[in-house]
């Protein structure tokens, strides 16, 4: 399951004690590794630099970068080559953001966090449920 491959990353920075910090991946990042893994999607380690930026709300607690790390993963997988209208990846984008408002009432990090962040693992139960809900996008396309 795309939930178990964000919780290895969520829980990989446990490892490192004191020093975990330097090896957290932040929500963007979770998710974006989490679908490379599971969906083989080979991504490489540039795009994953790329995506660092959009994690907690594009660093300014604006849109939420679980959903950020989604839209990325959705455009690997569903947008075509030129020329196209990419009228795929454009509806599977509006179904993952719809079904991720309706799930956590708002897009935006500064909403999201107070009501879902817990004080000892962060974000975590948002990226795992978004990492079931984007799963479930995913496979509905199947």
């Amino acid at each position: 399951m795309l939930k178990d491959e964000a919780r290895k990353y969520i829980e990989s920075e446990l490892k490192y004690g004191e020093q975990r910090k330097l090896y957290h991946y932040n929500c963007a990042e979770t998710l974006l590794n989490a679908c490379n893994d599971y969906y083989k999607l080979n991504l490489d380690k540039k795009i994953f630099k790329a995506i660092v930026p959009f994690g907690g709300g594009f660093c300014s607690e604006k849109a939420c970068g679980v959903l950020a790390g989604g839209i990325a993963a959705l455009g690997v997988m569903y947008s075509e080559d030129k020329p196209t209208d990419n009228t795929k990846v454009k509806e599977i984008t509006q179904r993952w953001v719809k079904v991720f408002e309706e799930e956590f009432s708002d897009i935006d990090c500064k909403e999201i966090k107070p009501i879902y962040k817990d004080p000892e693992t962060g974000c975590a139960n948002v990226m795992l449920r978004a990492a079931e809900l984007l799963e479930s996008i995913i496979e509905g396309e199947k």
